[in-house]
């Protein structure tokens, strides 16, 4: 198949329209919202590209005529700049599709803070684009994984050394889906990270009290966060701010008496 030409089909499980072509690599670029590259992933590629040539297409959307928005494959597309490769095959996918793909990358497993950046970046495109869409639409379900990286995001532009993993367990039981306006539903998870913050910040307190009595463990936010839990043998949902406000609180009590953390920490790793 030479440049000039476009093949046209149809996936065979959605029946979504694709084109296959070869385009040009200075008409190609990343999408805004993608995770940071993997510099070791790029110089792996290189050598499978030297041994075996460039056979997997980039997914890409059209953003106008003869320039694309890689939205699956930009570890290949590094790599085929680095080996100086001038045309690429593509697969061009629908718009609406693009949203969707963000979240399945087959090249590595995000992590929860690339997780949340996605999130927040394809969410403040539904922001901008259609700001009376309920944040409980289905196509934004769709598109995000799960709601509670939506806070984490905004948190962790606030704070990058957040320690977001700490927080999973319990956003899970109270950070869902608003039937809210998103531009509404927007102000409310911004004030959602506020307090994960807060709760972020009275936890590194804790934690360097407890390294400075000598008794440091890695698990010791994961056990802050339990010790503090007021639900944490509660298996409904809960209400966001009703279980913050008591988390707060007891995050406090345990400031003053980090040795409270320091036992339970003890009894349940046995150290």
């Amino acid at each position: 198949m030479s440049k000039e030409k476009k093949l046209k089909f149809n996936d065979p499980y959605k029946n979504y329209p694709l084109t296959i072509t070869i385009v040009p690599i200075e008409n190609l670029e990343v999408i805004s919202h993608q995770r940071k590259p993997s510099q070791y992933h790029v110089k792996h590629l290189i050598n499978s590209m030297e041994r075996i040539g460039f056979l997997v297409p980039l997914i890409v959307i059209e953003e106008k005529e003869g320039r694309y928005i890689i939205i699956d494959g930009q570890h290949r597309y590094l790599a085929a700049q680095e080996l100086g490769i001038k045309e690429l095959p593509v697969i061009i996918v629908p718009q609406r599709l693009a949203q969707l793909m963000m979240n399945f990358n087959i090249e590595k497993e995000l992590n929860i803070r690339e997780k949340a950046y996605v999130a927040l970046a394809v969410y403040r495109e539904y922001l901008n684009n259609q700001p009376q869409i309920l944040e409980s639409d289905p196509e934004i379900i769709d598109s995000l994984e799960q709601a509670y990286y939506i806070t984490l995001g905004i948190a962790y532009e606030k704070s990058e050394k957040l320690t977001g993993s700490s927080f999973e367990s319990i956003l899970k039981k109270c950070d869902f889906f608003l039937d809210e306006k998103i531009i509404e539903a927007y102000q409310i998870r911004q004030k959602r990270a506020e307090k994960i913050l807060i709760v972020n910040s009275l936890m590194k307190e804790i934690a360097q009290k407890i390294k400075d009595m000598g008794r440091w463990h890695p698990y010791v936010y994961n056990q802050i966060i339990s010790w503090a839990n007021p639900y944490k043998k509660k298996r409904l949902p809960t209400e966001f701010d009703e279980l913050f406000s008591e988390l707060i609180n007891n995050i406090q009590e345990a400031r003053e008496k980090p040795q409270l953390v320091l036992r339970s920490l003890e009894e349940e790793l046995d150290i």
